[in-house]
């Protein structure tokens, strides 16, 4: 759940619910399944999107019964993407433990993946709404054509921003856009209403992946406090904002550049570009492109209809800009 968040005590309260509701899916697996899964699934993580959901679906008529199916579809599916993000970058830890494919093999993990991916649509079969069955199928796609092109453009040193935002709104901002979505759909909101959260949903994501570049640079931040190595999309040769930007700067650009084209690239060299990254004006400019967009998003929220949602939404954004500061 959200770390140092102030929840509303509906919101503190259901997901304490659908933790419990997800726990149930896990302890009614096969138990080699269950084991696997539930090493990544109860594994902690902030529960941000199917927070968003329940923002969203909040109205008069809130019934957190009816609405678990969905809240657990969209976590399981954020958590099938991730186990599969981790076997194609080749991630050692995920929220502090081993990854399911260093715990037991590839294979197992890509299967416990694959699993997760069709169990959430099973949970949105819950609903009869076809526009609930085109949204998740949308989003799916999206999520798969975002981590292709990341491994299309990986190590690419020639990369724009344009290509870089692309790639993060696929695979950051479309599960984020279908949360809020979801909450508006469930909550037989109005289309502009439905609209609007949509806007916020991608333009949190992209805030929230552009944040998550700048905590993989931090230096000055102890990896035990983050739960992942420091600089692991440098080794992984993911291009991310950060290194674009210091790709742009005429001081440091050079050495950067030098240093990634090498060949038997190592850890030293991964180091020393961090160190250079972070002694330059860089942090500051990925640090303003965050809070450009929660700005947008703050914007949006405003439109939103419902004190509930409006008041919800903007704590979100407040709550991401309190980590930027805390994590700098």
């Amino acid at each position: 759940m959200f770390r140092n968040f102030k929840k509303t005590r509906f919101l503190k309260r259901d997901l304490a619910v659908l933790d419990d509701y997800i726990k149930s899916i896990v302890s009614n697996l096969d138990d080699t399944l269950g084991k696997v899964i539930a090493s990544t699934l109860l594994a902690g993580g902030k529960r941000i999107r199917p927070a968003l959901f329940l923002i969203c679906a909040k109205n008069k008529k809130y019934n957190i019964d009816y609405l678990l199916p969905a809240a657990a579809g969209i976590e399981i599916l954020h958590t099938a993407s991730l186990i599969h993000d981790d076997i194609i970058d080749n991630s050692f830890l995920r929220r502090g433990k081993k990854t399911i494919h260093n715990v037991y093999d590839k294979d197992t993990a890509r299967y416990a993946g694959d699993y997760l991916f069709t169990y959430a649509f099973y949970l949105l079969n819950s609903y009869s709404d076809n526009l609930i069955h085109k949204e998740m199928s949308n989003t799916s796609q999206n999520l798969v054509m975002g981590e292709f092109d990341q491994l299309k453009t990986k190590s690419l040193l020639r990369q724009s921003e344009k290509v870089y935002l692309e790639k993060i709104n696929e695979k950051t901002s479309s599960l984020f856009k279908l949360s809020c979505v979801l909450g508006g759909i469930l909550s037989d909101s109005e289309e502009s209403d439905i609209d609007n959260m949509r806007k916020f949903g991608g333009l949190l994501g992209m805030a929230f992946q552009i944040n998550d570049d700048l905590i993989d640079i931090n230096i000055n931040k102890p990896a035990d406090k983050i739960d992942k190595p420091i600089g692991n999309d440098i080794r992984q040769g993911n291009i991310t904002l950060p290194i674009i930007y210091a790709l742009r700067d005429e001081k440091i650009n050079t050495e950067i550049k030098k240093l990634l084209e090498k060949e038997d690239f190592s850890e030293d060299d991964a180091d020393m570009i961090l160190k250079l990254i972070n002694s330059s004006e860089v942090v500051g400019m990925v640090r303003q492109k965050v809070f450009y967009y929660l700005d947008e998003a703050k914007k949006i929220a405003a439109s939103v209809n419902g004190s509930s949602r409006r008041n919800g939404l903007m704590e979100v954004c407040d709550y991401l800009m309190g980590a930027i500061e805390i994590n700098q």
